[in-house]
């Protein structure tokens, strides 16, 4: 699927992750994509990026964006926004965090966009002070 928006990738790649569908939320990154995946850590290339990601759908986890802002740059565009990840945790419930992300997507040779750098948790990926 081509996406020419990028308010509208991301609102399809949440969909895809609230739903737990991991090859079509796969199909909008890049074959060499990073993804953040804690402070310091990261899993690189489809097949890491297919395991963390099933990982994280199988606890039930859903996405939604609060406020988005994009800057972009001859191809390039780097996607800032706050948003929520709620998990269900079977023995603590349900718990709601706050995230701050940024995410680099590069335009493809067909016009749409695939992310190639996702860092989920912003700042955090720095680690405690």
């Amino acid at each position: 699927m081509v996406v020419h928006s990028l308010d509208h990738i991301v609102e399809l790649m949440d969909r895809a992750f609230n739903e737990g569908d991991v090859s079509a939320l796969l199909g909008f990154y890049e074959d060499a994509a990073v993804v953040v995946t804690g402070p310091g850590q990261a899993v690189r290339g489809r097949e890491e990026l297919r395991r963390f990601f099933e990982q994280v759908m199988q606890s039930g986890s859903s996405a939604k964006q609060l406020k988005t802002h994009v800057l972009e740059a001859e191809g390039i565009a780097l996607f800032i926004s706050r948003w929520t990840l709620e998990t269900k945790g079977v023995e603590t419930g349900p718990t709601a965090r706050t995230l701050v992300a940024t995410t680099v997507f590069r335009r493809q040779s067909d016009g749409g966009w695939k992310a190639l750098i996702d860092n989920s948790i912003g700042p955090m990926v720095l680690g405690p002070e």
